[in-house]
């Protein structure tokens, strides 16, 4: 079946598996947590965490990631085979005005 939401709040080695979530899955407050889904959420929010491993599924590979205030998260990517590919997301971002708004990207560090 399905559920509405899962979230993570204030865990610490904590590992969670599930199939299909409606809204979204959200990690909150978390040291060393791990998610994986097997089926679809149709986003990840990641707030305030250290430590976080996210397992994506073929079917949403292409959902959105928003994190905020956290570091140390790598995203585990579906290469078909049946392996994944560990991808790292930034933690340090460069803004710069380019004369009509702020443009930010991932600095070098953390690309």
């Amino acid at each position: 079946g399905k559920v509405n939401n899962i979230t993570l709040d204030s865990c610490k080695k904590t590992a969670v598996v599930f199939e299909d979530v409606i809204a979204s899955l959200d990690i909150i407050n978390c040291q060393s947590v791990q998610a994986q889904v097997t089926g679809i959420t149709p986003i990840v929010n990641i707030d305030k965490t250290d430590g976080c491993q996210v397992y994506l599924s073929e079917q949403c590979k292409n959902a959105p990631i928003i994190t905020a205030k956290s570091s140390e998260m790598n995203v585990m990517v579906p290469k078909g085979d049946g392996d994944y590919v560990e991808c790292a997301l930034p933690e340090q971002y460069q803004s710069k005005w380019n004369g009509k708004h702020f443009v930010t990207e991932p600095t070098e560090v953390a690309a």
